[in-house]
């Protein structure tokens, strides 16, 4: 095995490109050595921000069916995307394409309409996880860039 000086950033034939200091090992077969050519010292992170507070929120759970969306159901979010579980919310005070943390609930983007104020409708997959779910009542926080 290889052993290389770096943080993977990537992959090329089975081997991770290094670029800081943090030993890896290439997961490929013995072939010829590998040697890194550069050190590269830039943050390749995302981009720097932070929490918000918003304060507490009244959690709800909705699902794609005609019972949960009327009309809309199968069809796309307001932002024009498939609504995915683990991914989609429902907020009509906060704009479209808004990363939020839910606590006890993880993260999520704004992707549709259909509720106000302090309230955000979480999609699942199925409705009966949706009655299983509930409402809850949790601390809700917006990303800001710096």
């Amino acid at each position: 095995m290889h052993k290389l000086v770096g943080q993977a950033i990537g992959f090329v034939f089975g081997c991770a490109l290094a670029v800081a200091s943090m030993p890896l090992v290439c997961l490929a077969e013995e072939t010829a050595p590998v040697e890194v050519v550069e050190t590269v010292t830039e943050d390749v992170t995302a981009p720097a921000g932070h929490w918000v507070p918003l304060g507490e929120y009244k959690l709800t759970f909705f699902c794609n069916c005609r019972r949960c969306c009327g009309k809309w159901a199968g069809g796309p979010t307001a932002s024009g995307t498939m609504p995915a579980e683990g991914r989609t919310v429902a907020c009509g005070s906060l704009p479209l394409g808004t990363r939020i943390l839910i606590a006890g609930q993880g993260e999520y983007i704004v992707e549709d309409r259909g509720v106000r104020g302090k309230h955000i409708d979480i999609y699942m997959d199925s409705h009966s996880a949706c009655l299983r779910n509930g409402v809850k009542y949790a601390g809700v926080f917006r990303w800001v860039q710096d």
